[in-house]
């Protein structure tokens, strides 16, 4: 068996799990919105839009891992603010002296997504697609 066709069976079930969670997250959507239409009297296309733009931008925000780049607001206001600042950032320049830190910016960048996360990304854009082409 050659190796690239181990990494594609990977990809391939990667790919089916997102699926799979994503229609989860699309029933359970429709189930959530079915419950809000009829309870506060709104219309069910409405409610799901609503609810696949707050899954969507759910999963944006929780796939969000990485190195933050040493900035911080705690002294804000404070009369050694700038101080406060340095300090925090000689720790962090410090602390990348000390672990092996890629010097490559992009490999550390706040903004690097996590691939389990991306199923409330599927599964928001799934429910927005469903309300707007079925309802």
């Amino acid at each position: 068996m050659k190796p690239w066709k181990g990494k594609i069976k990977i990809i391939i079930r990667k790919l089916l799990w997102l699926f799979i969670f994503g229609l989860v997250y699309l029933s359970t959507g429709y189930i959530v919105a079915l419950f809000i239409s009829h309870q506060f009297g709104y219309t069910l296309q409405d409610v799901m839009s609503y609810v696949g733009i707050f899954l969507f931008f759910l999963g944006i925000l929780l796939s969000m891992k990485g190195n933050p780049s040493g900035s911080n607001i705690n002294g804000m206001g404070m009369s050694n603010e700038k101080a406060i600042s340095y300090q925090n950032l000689e720790v962090t320049r410090l602390e990348r002296e000390i672990n092996p830190y890629h010097k490559d910016y992009y490999k550390n960048n706040v903004v690097r997504f996590a691939f389990g996360k991306l199923t409330f990304i599927i599964g928001g854009v799934m429910i927005m697609a469903f309300s707007l082409l079925v309802l």
